[in-house]
């Protein structure tokens, strides 16, 4: 159970699925603890093959679903990593954070930036922009495979 107050992702899973007139099925759940069990970024075939070595059976369907709802939550979102597949990070409980991706290793690093922060402020502030959400992924070659 969450603690002082702070709800669990499941917690807010549930009110979400809730107000939609939706249930928390048994295939949503191992979806979703799966995915906050695993502190990397996740592409919905890592969840499916995971579950899979537990003997755990989800319809891929339903993993791509779970993970549309969530995301429609806000309790993960979508990453630009640089590759051919889709990636996903949680949201919930974690600081904002920008990207440094290796084009050649595929090599992610994550990281803040104050200055940087303030900088994407300020150009919203500058023109008229009410913002709501921003993402920085830099590519590159890191310094192992150069």
């Amino acid at each position: 159970m969450a603690d002082k107050g702070h709800k669990t992702e499941l917690e807010i899973f549930l009110g979400f699925l809730n107000k939609r007139g939706k249930s928390l099925t048994n295939q949503r759940k191992l979806v979703i603890e799966q995915i906050f069990r695993v502190h990397k970024h996740l592409e919905a075939d890592d969840i499916v093959q995971a579950l899979r070595k537990k003997n755990q059976r989800v319809a891929r369907a339903t993993v791509y679903r779970t993970i549309k709802l969530l995301e429609d939550c806000g309790l993960i979102k979508k990453v630009d990593l640089g590759s051919d597949y889709t990636y996903y990070e949680h949201t919930h409980g974690h600081l904002h954070h920008e990207h440094i991706c290796c084009e050649q290793c595929g090599m992610v690093e994550e990281f803040t930036d104050p200055v940087l922060e303030e900088r994407i402020r300020r150009v919203a502030k500058d023109n008229n922009f009410k913002l709501t959400d921003h993402s920085v992924q830099i590519f590159g070659i890191c310094q192992n495979c150069m």
